[in-house]
Parts: structure tokens; C-alpha cells; sequence
């Protein structure tokens, strides 16, 4: 269950403006798995989510919840906005039911949104880019969903001598443990995707080399450069990173999750580099700064992820009971989210949302930053600027949302009201 038959699938690269037209066409054997509402189920049934991309969510656009069955295709068409932020991204299927069985088996790919020319500072521009896409492998997890689903394709035949060192590991663009090779002294730009359908943050850390955080989730940070000693990137997250590593002819182990990820290796020349300069982006208006501003009316939410629900709720029975809405918003209205998710990374498709609880205030993370996947408990704000529909937001233990952890939000035209169901 790859995206066109490669693992990981083929990196997308578009920009801002462009129109992105794909024919997603289900090779998958229909073995007769059905849909059984909130759990795991539908192991062939198929669908895609251009993750943290800024589109709509509804079709021909980023709707999770229509289906493409065993045999059947559907192009996806979709336009960014011109306004549309240059960033790191991904997309993989989002069938509900049937999520984590094919990311976890490596349905996903990179999606690279390309900046502007003239808009970043010439030493970020001008670094050389290392794509770092993680894909977490946790096998007795993997076969518990799989005997589940009663699924006859997910298979590891890994030899009982190994079972140990092999019973959870991480690969980087479908390697295990590949050693990324740069000069000393030099700065690389790392696009960190973390693929994991699983809870567990990536942590990622080099020892001896200096990381500094510039972007994540596709969004460029407002006071890079942020000196960083780990990437604590929870489960779909992103983030970029420039890294320098100082020696020559030295392995550098990029560690996380699990140790050696993969190792950066430096060669005997050293090249000559700069501390990087105090940089701040301009926003788009979808990423207008929201921590000054006012609430509307009736727009302060709670959202809470808890026991497999979302306050209380377990994902709607659509094809039954139709559409159902956890909360309501509309074009134009200054959005609050007062959001528990200390367990469960909190992901939001359409729109990214702000920090602003001092609950998410460290370094790593801070007030003001801009996500569309989260852990922690505190106050998020986003502002609905364009997209009227579905707007989808569930737990990226994808384990979990397959199960029911997952809701949807209204957001309507101008002149509609907020309401909330806590």
C-alpha cells in the first residue's frame, strides 16, 4: 500500500498560486473488507489529505471524508491561494477507519511549497536543502491494527534472531539509518516531516552540531534565528532547521524517538560560514497576528481530547446521521480553541491556528508561533479567512482517530454566527 509504488512516495514541489490536479487512482485488491463505523476496518478503501496545505476541505479539494474504493479513482483539484506560505508539508491517505494501517505501512509523501524569490534571507535561501522525511515503524503495534482489521496484507517477516532490534525503528526517506553527507562548517536546511501514526514526539537532537529553528508546520517562525537543542515535532508535524556541524571527517548522530535516526558524516573540507541573521517573515492575511486581538462573539470554544472522544463525541456515523458539528465558526470572525490535548496530538486541517495559552510557552514552542498540529493545554486562535465548509479536526495517533477521536467544525460565510458544543 505505496503512493506510486514507492516508499516514501514521489516529493511534490509547488508554489503558492498553483493549481494542483491529481488523479488518485486505487490499485488496491478488494478483499472484502467493509466499513464498520469507529473502528478499524475498510483496509482497502482509499482516499488523500494534502497535510497543512491551505485549501478547502471540501471536494474536489482536501474532503476526508469522501471515499475512493478498490478499483475506482477520483482527481483531486485544488488551487493555493497566491498568498499561500512556502513550506514543508506532506499528504497520505485519510480513509477513516482504515488511517493507520496505510500511513503506518508508508502511504505518504513530501509536499514542498516553494518560497518566493527575493523572500527568504540569502543564507537560508542559498543552503543546501536535505529532505528528512521519519516514518516511525512500531511493529507490535502495526499487527494489533492489522489482526483487528482482519487484514491479510501488512506482513513483517522479520527473522525471531532480530525481533528485538526490530520491534520499533524509525527509517528517513525510506532508509534506515542513512548518513546525510555535508561539509564541516556548513549550513543545511533539514525539512523535518514526521510521519508517525503513533504518539510519540520525534526529539530530534544532534549532539556537537548547532540547530536553529526556522520553521514549523510550513510556517516560518517570527524570531529566527531560535537556537534549539532538540526538535520536540509531534506526530504529523513538521519542522525546518538549520543545522552546522563544525568538524571535518566526523559522524554526527541525529538522534530522536530511538537513537541514530541517521548520522551526518562531514568531509575533511571546511568551509567558511556566518552566525545566521536576525530574520522575521511577512505574514499572509491567514496568518495575521491574533494574540492582540479580540475574541468574537460567541467564538471561544473548549476542545477536548480525551478517552478517545472529542468532548465527549465520537466521530459521526456521516453515511446515517449526516454531517454533524462540533463547533461553528465563519469568514472573518477572530476564532478561540481552548484546547486539552496533553496526550493526543491535536491536528487541524484548512486552517493553521496560533499559540497564545502560556501553557504552550517554552522554546521550543512559543506564544505567538503558528501550528496545525499540536500537544499540550491552552489557548489556540485562527482566523477563517477564505475556505466556507468542513473543517476537520481529530488526534494524530492515527490509532486513535481511526476509532472515533475525530470531529468537524462548520465554517460559514459572513454574518453567520459562532456556537459551540463543550
Amino acid at each position: 500500500r505505496l503512493l506510486n509504488g514507492e516508499y516514501p512516495g514521489p516529493t511534490l514541489r509547488i508554489k503558492a498560486g498553483d493549481t494542483l490536479e491529481i488523479t488518485y487512482i486505487n490499485n488496491l485488491e478488494n478483499r472484502g473488507s467493509v466499513y464498520q463505523h469507529n473502528q478499524y476496518s475498510a483496509n482497502d478503501d482509499s482516499n488523500m489529505h494534502f497535510h497543512g496545505l491551505h485549501i478547502s476541505g471540501e471536494l474536489p479539494s482536501d474532503d476526508v471524508t469522501h471515499v475512493v474504493y478498490p478499483g475506482e479513482s477520483y482527481t483531486y483539484d485544488t488551487t493555493l491561494p497566491s498568498t499561500h506560505m512556502g513550506g514543508t508539508h506532506w499528504q497520505h491517505p485519510h480513509k477513516h477507519g482504515s488511517t493507520s494501517l496505510q500511513v503506518g505501512g508508508g502511504a505518504l509523501q513530501a509536499v514542498i511549497v516553494e518560497d518566493e524569490a527575493g523572500f527568504l534571507p540569502d543564507q537560508v535561501a542559498n543552503a543546501r536543502e536535505v529532505l528528512f522525511i521519519a516514518h516511525y515503524f512500531n511493529i507490535a503495534q502495526l499487527e494489533s491494527v492489522a489482526g483487528d482489521a482482519n487484514d491479510s496484507v501488512l506482513n513483517f517477516d522479520i527473522p525471531a534472531a532480530d525481533a528485538n532490534e526490530y520491534s520499533e525503528f524509525v527509517t528517513v526517506n525510506g532508509q534506515y539509518r542513512p548518513i546525510i553527507e555535508v561539509d564541516a562548517n556548513e549550513w543545511i536546511r533539514l525539512r523535518v516531516v514526521w510521519a508517525n501514526f503513533l504518539q510519540g514526539d520525534l526529539d530530534l537532537g544532534i549532539p556537537d552540531c548547532e540547530m536553529y529553528l526556522l520553521a514549523k508546520d510550513g510556517i516560518y517562525i517570527q524570531d529566527f534565528p531560535r537556537f534549539i537543542t532538540d526538535a520536540t515535532v509531534v506526530s504529523g508535524g513538521r519542522a525546518d532547521i538549520m543545522v552546522r556541524c563544525p568538524d571535518p571527517d566526523t559522524s554526527y548522530p541525529m538522534n530522536g524517538i530511538v537513537d541514530g535516526l541517521a548520522y551526518i558524516q562531514t568531509s575533511g573540507t571546511t568551509v567558511t560560514s556566518e552566525a545566521l541573521a536576525s530574520w522575521t517573515p511577512t505574514y499572509p492575511s491567514y496568518l495575521s497576528d491574533l494574540t492582540s486581538q479580540s475574541v468574537s462573539s460567541g467564538c471561544d470554544c473548549d476542545t477536548r481530547l480525551a478517552g478517545r472522544t472529542i468532548n465527549g463525541f465520537s466521530f459521526p456515523d456521516i453515511a446515517n446521521d449526516g454531517e454533524q458539528y462540533l463547533h461553528a465558526s465563519y469568514l472573518g470572525a477572530v476564532v478561540a480553541r481552548q484546547l486539552s490535548a496533553n496526550a493526543h496530538p491535536y491536528h487541524q486541517h484548512v486552517y493553521p491556528f496560533q499559540l497564545i495559552g502560556a501553557g504552550f510557552n517554552g522554546n521550543y514552542n512559543r506564544v505567538g508561533d503558528w501550528h496545525d498540529t499540536v500537544k499540550g493545554t491552552g489557548e489556540i486562535r485562527f482566523r477563517p479567512t477564505e475556505f466556507t465548509g468542513k473543517l476537520m479536526l481529530h488526534c494524530h495517533r492515527l490509532v486513535h482517530e481511526d476509532v472515533g477521536m475525530m470531529a468537524i467544525e462548520y465554517v460559514g460565510p459572513v454574518g453567520n454566527t459562532c456556537y459551540c458544543n463543550n
